[in-house]
This record gives C-alpha cells, sequence and structure tokens, in this order.
C-alpha cells in the first residue's frame, strides 16, 4: 500500500513538473508577444475542454449537455474573431478593438445556460431535474464556461506579471496541500465531498498561499498597493481561500455525477477540468478584488504597455 502511495505521489509530481515547464514555456513566449489576445484563445479551449468533460460525466452524460455547451462554443468562436477584426471602437474601461472580452464570455455564458436548462428541464430520470435542476444548470455552465476566457481579461487590466502571479497563488497552495496532506494529515474534513483532503493539507495550502503572495510584491509580481507585502498576504490569502473552494466545489459535482476524476488525461493527477478547478474561482475573485488592493498599481494611465489589436 504504501509503495502504491509513494508510486503515485512521484507520478503525479512527474506530471505536473511536465505540466509547469510547459506553462511556464507558454508564458514566456505570450511575454515575448505580448498579446492578450493569445491567453484569450487558451481560456476560450481551456473552456472547451472543461465543458466537453462535465458533459461526459456519468449522471450528467444522459443529460446531453454537449448537444448545449458545443453551439455555445463555436457561437464563441465567432465572437473571438470579431474581437480581432474590430468593427466598433471601444470607448471606455479596458481597450479593445471591437467587442469587451466580458461581453463575449457573458454571451457565451447566456446561450449555454439557456441550452443547457433546456435540455437538463427536458430530461428525465436524472437526479438534476425540476426547477433544482435548472438552477444547477446555470450554475454548471457559469462555473465551467466563463473564468477561464477571463484569463484574458486578467492579462488586459494586470500584464503579464498579474497573470503569473495569479496562476502562482492558484495553484502553489494545491500542490503545498498535496504533499503535506500525504506526509502528516490524519484527519479529513469534508469526508463526503473530498475524502482525500486532509485539515493538514488545508493549513499548509493557506500558509503557503499567504506566504506566496506576500513573496510576489516582495519580487514585483504584484504592486506594493496601499498596504505594501500585507497587501500582497491579503491577496495570496483570498486566492487560496477561493482556490480550495473551487477544488471542494468540482470534487462536489464529481461526486454527484459519480465520477472520480473529470478525464484521463494527466493520468492520477485527472482531466482538464481537474486542473483548472481553482482557477474557476480564483480568476474571479482576483479581478473583483485585486483593484481594490492595489488600485492603479499596474499601469499608471489605466492601460497595459501594448493594446489589443485595433484599440488605436
Amino acid at each position: 500500500m504504501a509503495g502504491s502511495r509513494a508510486r503515485k505521489i512521484l507520478i503525479r509530481t512527474a506530471v505536473g513538473g511536465g505540466l509547469a515547464l510547459v506553462l511556464a514555456l507558454a508564458l514566456a513566449w505570450v511575454g515575448r508577444s505580448r498579446s492578450g489576445d493569445v491567453v484569450f484563445y487558451a481560456g476560450w479551449l481551456l473552456s472547451a475542454l472543461a465543458a466537453w468533460e462535465l458533459h461526459a460525466m456519468k449522471a450528467l452524460a444522459g443529460r446531453r449537455l454537449g448537444l448545449a455547451l458545443v453551439p455555445a462554443l463555436l457561437v464563441t468562436g465567432g465572437l473571438v474573431w470579431m474581437r480581432t477584426h474590430p468593427v466598433v471602437p471601444c470607448s471606455t474601461g479596458f481597450r479593445c478593438g471591437g467587442v469587451h472580452p466580458v461581453l463575449l464570455a457573458e454571451a457565451l455564458a447566456l446561450l449555454a445556460l439557456l441550452l443547457t436548462c433546456l435540455r437538463i428541464g427536458a430530461g428525465k430520470g436524472v437526479p438534476l431535474g425540476g426547477a433544482g435542476g435548472l438552477l444547477m444548470a446555470a450554475v454548471l455552465g457559469a462555473w465551467a464556461l466563463l473564468p477561464l476566457p477571463w484569463l484574458g481579461h486578467v492579462w488586459w487590466s494586470f500584464g503579464l506579471a498579474g497573470l503569473v502571479a495569479l496562476l502562482v497563488l492558484s495553484k502553489i497552495g494545491d500542490i503545498a496541500g498535496y504533499y503535506v496532506g500525504n506526509a502528516i494529515g490524519r484527519t479529513h474534513p469534508f469526508p463526503r465531498i473530498s475524502p482525500g483532503k486532509t485539515t493538514a493539507g488545508c493549513v499548509g495550502s493557506l500558509v503557503t498561499g499567504v506566504v506566496a503572495g506576500g513573496a510576489c510584491v516582495a519580487f514585483g509580481l504584484l504592486p506594493e498597493g496601499r498596504l505594501g507585502v500585507l497587501g500582497g498576504c491579503l491577496a495570496g490569502l483570498l486566492v487560496n481561500l477561493a482556490a480550495q473552494a473551487g477544488d471542494l466545489f468540482e470534487s462536489w459535482v464529481k461526486r454527484r455525477a459519480g465520477v472520480k476524476d473529470s478525464g484521463k488525461w494527466f493520468g492520477p493527477s485527472g482531466g482538464v477540468l481537474d486542473l483548472v478547478d481553482s482557477l474557476l474561482f480564483t480568476v474571479p475573485v482576483a479581478l473583483l478584488a485585486w483593484p481594490v488592493l492595489f488600485p492603479g498599481g499596474w499601469f499608471p494611465d489605466g492601460q497595459p504597455p501594448i493594446l489589443p489589436p485595433g484599440s488605436g
């Protein structure tokens, strides 16, 4: 048993290290290109993969959610094309060539939620029917489809440094919690939702997130703002709490759907949804909280150094 557990930890470490290297290379390439559009497209693609995994989960598979999610994603692809081929100047907010990135995500969500609600409401014999099923459809649709395209919005708002800080703070606590939990975890605070999560792992994750937030300010990934390093610690605290909540919410969805992992793309690490679950909560939290903690801290004129195409 111990050998099997150690082997699983080793495999997850190797997979995680490989993914971290790929992400670092991708961020370096994005930094050289100096374009937030790439970030938006990547977030949109990850949303498509996550939505498909959600559609394929056992108890949800009978609902044929793909019939709702796939057309919604295709429509969003057309809107993405409109964003890079501007037809309407953007006069306020984050300047963009045509359609505001948040409006793109909202259009996707509205269409997906409408079609998903219709599909779930029409289903029979699956434990998500009736009014509760409609509400759950709205929650799942917004959860899976909205936040990842907003990564582009993080770039346009806070630049590459802010994007890197968000990714680090979203995942470093998860990594620390995994190793601390396996090393000294004994009690399990959420046995019905996430049996493998331990109290020690949760605390280790939180402490690591707070320290990492302060380090992000100290090393210049986050601006000093009004509170300096303390502001970074608060940012790390909020992002970590959101990341742990995102992980728990995805675990609840998987338990409700009757699956252990969202997919098998990454072996013991699961599928795409398993990897991005924390971001589905941390992205909106960062977009709401960081402008308060670090007002005007990224770009003195409110604009990133290189604007999206057509923003002139």
